[in-house]
């Protein structure tokens, strides 16, 4: 019983950072709906790839290539801005949150094989399209594009630029297969994208913490004030247990709707919110404020809480599947007793009590007199079980059967090996 009292516990804690995990969750998508961070982490790590932290030419051509540009709206215009700092994360952008690695690679090549004109005019064309055109070092009309001719294009168009030099790299490790380049500037591109979402998650669960300890706060989920509660009401646990069983088995379990959450959060029961008001900041409110249990224990129970939403609603959610099945193995076993063992068992000569007498006893060997209330009333003597006879060593042999025969055969055997010719018998006793 005290096993199960701990899981239930444990159950509900996990349930409630399962609930505040996916509030604060959906705030975060919506703040990230307003200022598209994922775009911002994505043009730095762009800026950062081709070593241009600060803004330069190179990203502007990227962004504006009709393979990029197609995935947002309007031009990119943040090449001559500086490096992306703090305030870019705090206002909208119209960058793709996502760029597909292949339109990466396509892109990057086709810039190193035909890079935009600058603003000057080729005298070689007289057509509406000459200005701001440049004569490319590759002519688009020959295809398909040799590595003779990737190679030549990459040292006179980005030969002084550090994607430059990593494309010459890849573009040697490639042979004479443009396909086989294509597939490592997309390898070099998702290696970059990797390291992009790793700062992405890590920034990510900082804000959650941030916004995890405001609404801990706001509400007051005190993870101590919770574990006191749920040890000591049996009502509550079992209010918790049968939610999150429900919850669990929803084919919307993980869903992140902001107001449902809070509004499940709400129902609980828990002691949460704030019933006489916020006391912890002002101690001239109450006269037998303590330092130590109205703000330093808060404190610390509203920094778990916030610790533990950081870690995200899909941990708590297969850790609270984890705690359901170990409760499920653990409850039927306290309520089920345990059976004696055959040695203990009380012997078969049972004489039962006449009816209307206190309850009947049972000789146990070696365990003194038992009560037994559920034998019946009647009074009987159990039979003796049937004696086995001991083996008589001195009787005579029985007779031979001539008839039957251990191998069941139809041949006599007539060459017998005396005792004496037998070889002599290893081990044994002497």
């Amino acid at each position: 019983m005290f096993a199960t009292s701990i899981i239930e516990v444990g159950i509900g804690l996990v349930f409630v950072y399962l609930l505040m995990s996916l509030i604060c969750s959906a705030a975060n998508e919506i703040i990230e709906s307003f200022l598209k961070n994922r775009a911002t982490d994505l043009e730095r790590g762009i800026r950062e790839l081709f070593n241009q932290t600060d803004g330069g030419d190179l990203v502007a051509k990227f962004y504006n290539h009709p393979l990029i540009n197609g995935l947002f709206p309007g031009k990119y215009g943040h090449s001559n801005n500086g490096a992306v700092g703090f305030r870019d994360y705090l206002k909208s952008t119209n960058l793709p949150s996502y760029i597909p690695a292949r339109n990466f690679a396509y892109a990057i090549i086709d810039i190193a094989l035909h890079p935009p004109a600058e603003a000057k005019t080729d005298p070689a064309r007289d057509d509406a399209n000459a200005a701001g055109v440049r004569v490319s070092a590759i002519d688009s009309a020959v295809l398909p594009v040799s590595m003779d001719a990737v190679r030549s294009a990459l040292r006179e168009n980005l030969g002084n630029k550090q994607a430059g030099r990593a494309l010459r790299a890849l573009a040697e490790q490639s042979g004479a297969d443009v396909n086989a380049l294509r597939a490592n500037v997309e390898s070099w591109f998702n290696g970059s994208m990797d390291r992009v979402s790793g700062a992405y998650t890590r920034r990510v669960k900082w804000i959650i913490f941030a916004l995890g300890f405001t609404l801990t706060v706001l509400l007051n989920v005190n993870t101590i004030t919770i574990a006191r509660r749920l040890s000591t009401d049996a009502t509550l646990r079992s209010v918790m247990v049968a939610q999150a069983e429900g919850r669990v088995n929803r084919a919307d379990a993980q869903n992140a709707d902001f107001e449902k959450n809070r509004k499940d959060l709400e129902g609980l029961g828990l002691p949460i919110g704030w019933p006489n008001g916020i006391d912890f900041i002002n101690p001239l409110k109450n006269e037998n404020y303590n330092t130590w249990s109205h703000f330093l224990l808060p404190l610390l129970g509203w920094l778990l809480t916030a610790s533990a939403i950081s870690l995200g609603a899909p941990f708590w959610f297969d850790l609270l599947n984890k705690f359901l099945v170990i409760r499920a193995t653990v409850k039927p076993h306290e309520k089920s007793m345990e059976e004696g063992s055959e040695d203990r068992q009380p012997n078969r000569n049972l004489t039962l009590a006449t009816a209307g007498a206190p309850s009947p006893s049972v000789p146990m060997s070696g365990f003194g007199m038992v009560s037994d209330p559920g034998l019946a009333s009647a009074s009987r003597t159990l039979p003796e079980p049937p004696a086995i006879p001991e083996p008589d060593f001195n009787a005579p042999p029985d007779a031979v059967d001539n008839e039957s025969f251990l191998d069941e055969g139809d041949d006599p055997i007539d060459d017998v090996t005396p005792d004496e010719d037998l070889p002599p018998t290893k081990g044994g006793v002497g």
